[in-house]
């Protein structure tokens, strides 16, 4: 059968520049499409949600296959990176630190950076340079319990670590273990669980996920809320949610086949890679409805969308992500009920291959 679909390379900057309409001609003609060689693309609800839902047969270590198969080799590590025994072990230890009950004392530290950095802006400035990408580096300090002494460095190491891969090469990787070694023997309770190898892996995995995430997932959001005019306390909550369906800050999860198996009635070889496109199956009508691409703060089942994930790899800040969207959603709205984009915005990406938000937002204050 001939499509006229195009394919979606998760490699190509340029295919998430506006992915949607691609990958809804996807879902409709080729929801199990091959890219690269090796390499199989799936784009519908319920085909995303099996792969991030069985381990076992979808594994996320093998996508590191230059790694050694050993647990030293697994300390090194980060927890998205990891299967089970390894996975569960390290998530059990973790999770208490990210209860909701437990992120929800983080809330007046939260509200504090917001309120500092909002109160800063200029009549014209750009949201995500002066508020969307810093928060997030603030808050993660306080949850690690930066001091004064080291808020410098911290600093220029969340500017710095961006990606899961090559870290240890760096030029800054020394300096940054010096210091995470120093939080796991003091202030960080849950790092004194972790053997060292394992903390300062885990530091950096904080890094990596909890800083350009949660801007992108704010850029996004405040880009939503008023486009949509939105921009009301009322309703937040479940405004949030549908923002993170429609525009999750990452794209996409990889997964590599344990076995010769089938996704989507499609064949896949053990050893080959299936990308699970989270933002497709956020959009899937097959869930969502035929409104899939509207947003509607009071969709039912909302809070079931895949910006999270699905299965042990849920991601284990959703809490602490939910809370700062709220809490810095709540801070501008209340600071700027007037706030707009700036008269001519063109949304430009910022991101990885797996990311997507805005590069700016100019923004102007009444």
């Amino acid at each position: 059968m001939t499509t006229s679909a195009p394919a979606f390379n998760p490699l190509d900057l340029s295919h998430s520049e506006d992915p949607y309409p691609r990958l809804a001609a996807l879902r409709r003609e080729r929801p199990v499409s091959t890219p690269l060689p090796g390499w199989h693309v799936v784009v519908r609800d319920a085909d995303v949600r099996a792969v991030l839902a069985d381990p076992a047969l979808w594994s996320s270590r093998r996508n590191n296959s230059s790694v050694p198969d050993t647990p030293e080799a697994d300390r090194e590590l980060a927890l998205s990176q990891l299967d089970p025994p390894a996975h569960t072990r390290l998530r059990r230890l973790l999770s208490p630190a990210f209860a909701r009950t437990v992120v929800a004392e983080l809330e007046p530290v939260v509200r504090e950076r917001a309120e500092a950095l909002a109160g800063r802006f200029e009549q014209d400035t750009d949201l995500v340079g002066a508020f969307a990408a810093p928060l997030p580096r603030a808050v993660l300090a306080a949850f690690c319990g930066v001091d004064d002494a080291d808020a410098a460095d911290y600093d220029r190491w969340a500017a710095t670590f961006t990606d899961l891969l090559g870290h240890r090469a760096h030029a800054e990787w020394p300096a940054f273990e010096r210091w995470a070694l120093r939080e796991t023997e003091g202030r960080v309770r849950v790092l004194q669980q972790l053997d060292r190898t394992e903390a300062v892996t885990f530091l950096h995995f904080l890094i990596v996920a909890g800083v350009p995430n949660l801007r992108h997932a704010l850029g996004n959001l405040v880009l939503r809320l008023l486009s949509e005019d939105h921009w009301r306390a009322e309703g937040l909550p479940e405004a949030i949610e549908e923002s993170l369906r429609l525009d999750p800050p990452a794209l996409w999860q990889m997964r590599t086949a344990t076995r010769d198996t089938t996704v989507g009635d499609s064949p896949v070889r053990a050893g080959e890679r299936v990308v699970a496109v989270v933002a497709s199956a956020n959009r899937d009508p097959a869930r969502w409805g035929a409104n899939a691409d509207a947003f509607r703060p009071d969709r039912p089942g909302v809070r079931a969308h895949l910006a999270f994930g699905k299965g042990p790899h849920a991601c284990l800040g959703a809490s602490l992500t939910r809370l700062q969207l709220r809490v810095a959603a709540e801070v501008l709205i209340g600071r700027y009920p007037k706030l707009r984009l700036a008269p001519g915005f063109r949304f430009r990406r910022a991101g990885d291959f797996m990311s997507r938000g805005p590069a700016a937002l100019p923004v102007h204050l009444e």
